[in-house]
């Protein structure tokens, strides 16, 4: 029994196995079938028909492209030449021959300008940079034509032409203002200039000229508060006083006239220019103000030039205190505009350049005014003032400008080292000077020594300064045998006064300084007083040198017991 079930159980064993296989080989065999149709379809493509493309080449690339360029191009533009010189000559030749009259060649040339003006307004949003020039142009040609019926054929009287100019510049300067194109303006602006000029007939109608002027730069105030144009006002200014220039140069215009004309005209451009440039610095001075700047200057400068030339013909002797005054409505303008801007470290710097616009002028007022050691004295009084001035309104730019003008003032007075006989040393003109320079020069530093570190120069100045007053008077007023000892002398007192002042009142500067000085008549008296005085100043100055020395050193020590 038990041999039979075991074999029936190992029949079915194998008829499962073979079926087992067969299935498998089933298997296979589908996805052998199914992975070699798809190597069919990769291995062999179905070929595509590949067209090789010729790249075509223009007429313009291919060999004749010089050809094409000269027919398309350079023929085209030589026959526009062509015809307008062909019509240039036709226009010669019909004014020769008289087929075109005298009205109608001012007719052609009005009407030419029509078409620019037209295309000129037409681009004027298309090409915005091409359109005010090409309006600038249209103006200039009617202008010209206009001008040209008056001074070639005599059309019409001077009155009428004048007119006539004026309306068509005014028309212009009413574009302009619309547009608000300073291209545009400018073509104006010099409408407005030539026209007296190229009506004028010599009689010098100088009232008329300068009320004309006066009025067009009232205009021009008033239209410029709007406008944030840079180059026109600096060539307004400088057409202004290029036209006064040259009628005040002409057969002496200036020196024939009456005052009250040209210098209300001077004045009236000066104090425009001015109020209206300072207006517009306060609305870009976070902008780029170089061109504000230099039409202020300009204007103060012009201004002061001008107002030299006038005063000295007609107020010579007032010409310092008039020109003080112009100097006077430049820094009250200066001032009023300081009130209304809240100061930036920026617009702080802006104004402060500014303030020195007028040094100059100041300082050539003063020379103008007087001569020898009374401006001597009076410019270094200016360096002091303006030092002071400087300090107060913590303005450092100005306060740097006070060195040189210092510099000029102190040694200004070299130019006076000359003795004469009725003259006293130490009692006259020329040591004041040096001394009032000195005091001037202490002052300076204790009243900005809080406001710059460079106020350490005036301290320093102060006795070198002081000292050498003393030579000039020991050198000027003593004889020789005498100025070596008197040099050692003076050295030996100052310094002997400035250590004990510096002791006193613990400054080391003047420690310092009366240490430099004993020091230097120690080495004097050794090396050259020792062998060229005399045996009388010798045991003098050997006897001060001692005492000084003695002195000092128990001042010196005392110092340092107390130190310690």
């Amino acid at each position: 029994m038990e041999e039979t079930e075991t074999k029936e159980i190992l029949s079915k064993i194998q008829s499962m196995e073979r079926e087992l296989f067969f299935l498998k080989e089933k298997v296979l065999s589908l996805s052998e079938s199914k992975s070699g149709i798809q190597k069919k379809t990769l291995e062999s493509p179905t070929p595509k028909a590949v067209t090789q493309e010729t790249p075509s080449v223009s007429i313009e690339e291919g060999p004749n492209w010089f050809i094409q360029w000269i027919g398309q191009n350079l023929f085209v533009k030589l026959g526009v030449f062509s015809l307008i010189l062909a019509s240039i000559w036709f226009f010669y030749m019909a004014v020769e021959e008289y087929w075109i009259n005298e009205s109608v060649r001012i007719w052609i040339g009005i009407l030419s300008s029509f078409p620019i003006l037209w295309y000129g307004f037409k681009t004027r949003e298309s090409r915005p940079y091409l359109s005010p020039s090409l309006l600038g142009l249209g103006i200039a040609v009617l202008f010209s034509a206009y001008y040209s019926g008056y001074v070639w054929y005599d059309l019409y009287g001077t009155e009428t032409c004048f007119v006539g100019l004026i309306l068509l510049s005014l028309t212009a300067v009413g574009i302009s203002y619309a547009e608000k194109s300073e291209v545009l303006f400018g073509f104006a602006s010099l409408g407005v200039f030539l026209s007296p000029i190229l009506v004028s007939t010599g009689q010098n109608s100088y009232p008329f000229l300068f009320t004309y002027l006066l009025i067009w730069n009232l205009l021009f105030y008033w239209i410029r508060k709007e406008m944030e144009w840079k180059i026109i006002p600096l060539l307004i200014l400088l057409a202004n006083h290029l036209i006064f220039a040259a009628w005040a140069d002409t057969d002496n215009h200036l020196e024939d006239a009456k005052v009250f004309f040209p210098l209300v005209f001077q004045l009236g451009v000066y104090l425009l220019f001015l109020l209206k440039e300072f207006q517009i610095l306060k609305q870009t001075k976070e902008k780029n103000p170089i061109l504000t700047l230099v039409t202020i200057g300009f204007t103060l400068g012009f201004g002061f030039l001008q107002s030299i030339w006038i005063f000295g013909i007609f107020y010579p002797t007032l010409k310092p205190f008039l020109l003080t005054l112009v100097l006077i409505l430049f820094y009250a303008i200066y001032q009023r505009s300081l009130k209304d801007v809240t100061l930036t470290v920026e617009s702080k710097k802006l104004y402060d350049i500014i303030g020195l616009f007028g040094l100059p002028f100041i300082i050539s007022v003063i020379v103008m005014g007087m001569t020898g050691k009374v401006l001597a004295f009076s410019l270094i009084s200016f360096a002091f003032v303006v030092t002071m001035a400087a300090t107060y309104s913590r303005q450092m730019y100005m306060y740097l400008a006070t060195f040189p003008v210092w510099f000029f003032a102190l040694f200004y007075v070299f130019a006076f080292t000359y003795r004469t006989t009725s003259e006293i040393p130490f009692l006259n003109g020329r040591f004041l000077i040096f001394a009032t320079g000195s005091l001037y020069l202490v002052l300076s530093y204790f009243y900005s020594r809080n406001f710059s570190s460079y106020a350490k120069l005036f301290l320093y100045a102060a006795y070198p300064y002081f000292l050498l007053g003393n030579f000039v008077e020991i050198h000027l007023g003593f004889p020789e045998e005498k100025r070596l000892f008197l040099y050692s002398i003076c050295l030996i007192f100052y310094g002997l006064f400035t250590l004990v002042i510096g002791f006193q009142k613990q400054l080391q500067a003047l420690k310092v300084a009366g240490f430099v000085s004993l020091s230097l008549v120690i080495a004097k008296f050794y090396l050259y007083d020792f062998w060229n005085l005399s045996l009388g100043y010798r045991i003098l100055a050997g006897l001060f040198l001692g005492i000084t020395l003695i002195v000092t050193g128990t001042f010196y020590n005392r110092l340092k017991k107390e130190t310690t």
